[in-house]
């Protein structure tokens, strides 16, 4: 072999050996950024699946489960009494009994189980938050049970005139004179801090009969307004709701929404009936003030307006030939006779009357997305708020002092005094 094609297989040797060399590392780099990625995805999934459990560990021992009972009546194993308070239940009268012809005739009693829902604890000394509708049974007994099977005596204490919300007051003993002082009171978050895609955790007693079950999800919707119904026939319209995919079943009403950090960020109150993971939730955000009323005055006190409007819309604006397209229309309602500005309420004391646009509270506008019950819910009481109002074609601006009242009395005398 000369020289001349020594030196060429030797440069041959070289060039083949460096193309190797870059092969391989490039190979060996593509590997080792791959199993970095597929190492940085194990450490977000368990970090996910860490704070998912530690946030249902959280919470689970201030959820309680709420049993419904109910006295039902028998009368000489024919039933009617019992299917007559069944009935009740979804608004009807019943029929009559032999026992309604005879009072004399013995009749049986028995306590039964006719519904229940989801609570949580507020307060260590045993208040218990949950849904108005959960709560809703007539002459009803109510009794939970907590996490760790101990069982409770339960009145309600209050009900709120503006939203599904309701507290209880537990009791350890069945005369209801001694309160707990142990309970573990739950993390209220803030819902304002919600993200569409924000993972959350819906615990309640799904169908009433498999307590503190847990679902995880998304927050899939917000400012969503429903017309909910209940099963003793009310219905309800809320708005402002929070949507989420996370399975919410009947007897989860009134559960906790839970973020990954282990705070309540909603209250679970309904369902769609018709869909597949869509559910609702009232943003814990809105249930502060009830909180926070009921700790002070130890019932749910809410400021009220008093007045009856319509939401404002582009048809509605035609129909009445209305200068503007949004905001509440105060209108009297003749054929139920009930007035657009209660008599003695603080709207009256302000001079709102019939026919006038309230357009703003304070800085925020009424809109297709806010009602004005949207705002007045988020004020407090004996607040002073500004309205901007639409009377005869002119803005004018009117200061209102926010006050608890009790609106049907208000409503009786008003209606009694129209009358006369």
């Amino acid at each position: 072999m000369n020289r001349k094609t020594y030196l060429l297989n030797l440069i041959l040797v070289l060039l083949i050996g460096l193309g190797s060399g870059f092969a391989g590392s490039y190979y060996f780099m593509q590997e080792f950024s791959r199993n970095l990625e597929l190492q940085e995805v194990r450490t977000v999934s368990f970090d996910e699946n860490s704070a998912v459990i530690n946030a249902i560990s959280e919470v689970s021992d201030s959820v309680v489960s709420i049993v419904a009972l109910s006295e039902i009546r028998l009368n000489n194993g024919m039933g009617i009494d019992r299917f007559n308070d069944i009935l009740k239940q979804f608004g009807f009268e019943g029929i009559e009994s032999p026992t309604m012809q005879n009072p004399s005739q013995d009749t049986e009693t028995k306590t039964q189980k006719v519904g229940g829902g989801t609570g949580f604890v507020i307060s260590k000394d045993g208040l218990v938050l949950t849904n108005k509708h959960v709560v809703s049974l007539q002459d009803g007994i109510y009794e939970v049970f907590l996490n760790n099977g101990d069982w409770l005596y339960a009145d309600v204490l209050s009900v709120d005139p503006l939203n599904d919300l309701a507290v209880l007051q537990l009791y350890i003993d069945e005369e209801k004179t001694q309160k707990p002082d142990n309970l573990k009171e739950v993390k209220l978050g803030n819902s304002k801090d919600l993200s569409l895609g924000s993972r959350v955790i819906a615990i309640g007693n799904a169908l009433s009969e498999f307590e503190n079950t847990s679902t995880l999800g998304i927050i899939s919707g917000k400012n969503r307004e429903i017309t909910a119904s209940g099963g003793n026939g009310t219905v309800t319209k809320l708005s402002n709701l929070l949507q989420t995919d996370a399975s919410i079943n009947p007897g989860n009403s009134g559960g906790p929404l839970v973020n990954l950090a282990g705070e309540v960020v909603g209250i679970n109150t309904a369902i769609a009936q018709m869909a597949n993971g869509i559910g609702f939730a009232i943003p814990i955000d809105e249930a502060k003030s009830v909180v926070e009323s009921v700790k002070e005055y130890g019932k749910i006190v809410r400021p009220l307006l008093g007045v009856r409007y319509n939401e404002i819309n582009p048809l509605l604006a035609k129909k009445f030939d209305l200068p503007v397209d949004y905001g509440a229309y105060l209108l009297n309602d003749l054929q139920a006779g009930v007035p657009a500005v209660i008599k003695g309420s603080p709207a009256f004391e302000a001079g709102l009357k019939s026919g006038d646009i309230i357009t703003k509270v304070d800085e925020d506008e009424i809109n297709k997305d806010t009602s004005l019950l949207d705002l007045i819910k988020t004020k407090k009481l004996d607040q002073e708020v500004k309205l901007q109002v639409m009377r005869d074609g002119q803005f004018i601006e009117l200061s209102v002092t926010l006050s608890a009242f009790d609106l049907q009395e208000k409503l009786s005398e008003s209606q009694s005094k129209e009358t006369k």
